[in-house]
């Protein structure tokens, strides 16, 4: 055989020996991926149930646990409550050993907060809790943060009252809500409620600077406790505008006949949901929490989870603002700087 013959055979039949071997590795893997979520699943059904903590709105997560719960036969409750108060909840019942929730969808400083809950051992890293979604490489990999993943994404947007403000005169940037026409009408949640809000004051901030918020003041907006207690307050017609606020909350109020609509602010930040594991010896159903952590990242999972109208399922975030920025960590440390802003202390 010629010397080039030759090296050109070698290098094909390498080409054929190295895809055969890819293939065999692949289909090994995928096959070890199937058999742990076999495993997986036989166990969550032999627990029964799941209980999941959580900052997402009523409406997300009755979606997701109820097509979960039809999927897998494993009855899923959850407790739903902003993320403050629900960290504040599972860190005493943690310091009591009863920690109720297997699974916690947690949002604003969430890595932070699992990082001490993993350090006093009340959860696991979840990057390494052997999920078949990651283990197997579906889950993408940009939204693994080690300790948490990224479950959901959702975008502050601004609410209005529909019988009070007319579509066209709705604000359509954050500043457009300085409009003399606003003042007294402008709801927003206590941003003291999670530590999301944080995020969206901070986009606000380095967009039109701190004479943003002298502006604001000015147009006396109410605040609210709570966002669930402010977007029923705009749907009561208290206000005409509201913000900060989740796509969901507002449409919640609309699906139920109340005179809200949403805009869409190009530049804003949002919620990201962050999905936190308790350690599996103390969780009461360790392997339910696992497949439930599973589920919402898969592809199903996560687009059933995030089918809201301005939501972004992890796997095609296309529809986000086009000026979304994802939250960042180092807004918590501003955290008394953002709330003096709004005339808020630290605590209410």
């Amino acid at each position: 055989m010629h010397t080039t013959k030759r090296r050109r055979f070698l290098a094909l039949s390498g080409g054929l020996i190295a895809g055969a071997l890819t293939g065999n590795a692949l289909a090994q893997a995928a096959k070890a991926g199937t058999s742990q979520l076999d495993a997986l699943i036989a166990a969550a059904q032999k627990e029964g149930e799941v209980t999941v903590y959580s900052a997402s709105p009523d409406t997300q997560m009755r979606r997701v646990t109820g097509a979960f719960s039809a999927k897998y036969g494993v009855k899923a409750s959850f407790v739903r409550l902003g993320s403050t108060l629900l960290q504040q909840r599972y860190s005493t019942e943690a310091e009591a050993g009863n920690i109720a929730a297997d699974i916690f969808l947690n949002a604003g400083n969430a890595a932070k907060y699992a990082e001490e809950c993993i350090a006093k051992g009340w959860a696991e890293p979840i990057g390494k809790a052997g999920i078949p979604t990651i283990d197997s490489g579906e889950y993408p990999a940009r939204f693994n943060r080690g300790v948490v993943t990224v479950v959901q994404i959702t975008p502050w947007v601004i609410a209005y009252n529909t019988d009070r403000v007319k579509s066209a005169d709705a604000p359509k940037t954050f500043k457009d809500a300085l409009n003399p026409r606003f003042k007294n009408q402008i709801i927003m949640p206590d941003p003291r409620e999670s530590d999301a809000y944080l995020d969206g004051l901070a986009v606000i901030l380095a967009d039109y600077g701190p004479e943003y918020f002298t502006q604001l003041l000015a147009q006396n907006p109410r605040i609210m406790p709570t966002s669930a207690v402010a977007v029923q307050s705009l749907g009561a017609g208290e206000g005409g505008i509201m913000f900060l606020t989740s796509v969901a909350r507002a449409l919640e109020i609309k699906s139920k006949g109340g005179p809200v609509d949403i805009v869409f602010p190009e530049s804003t930040s949002g919620i990201e949901i962050q999905a936190m594991l308790t350690n599996r010896a103390k969780a009461r159903h360790p392997a339910a929490g696992r497949l439930f952590a599973h589920y919402i990242m898969s592809v199903e999972g996560n687009r059933i989870y995030n089918d809201e109208p301005g939501g972004a399922s992890l796997y095609d975030t296309a529809g986000l603002p086009k000026r979304y920025q994802s939250p960042k960590p180092e807004n918590l440390a501003r955290k008394a700087e953002l709330l003096k802003l709004l005339g808020l202390s630290l605590t209410k």
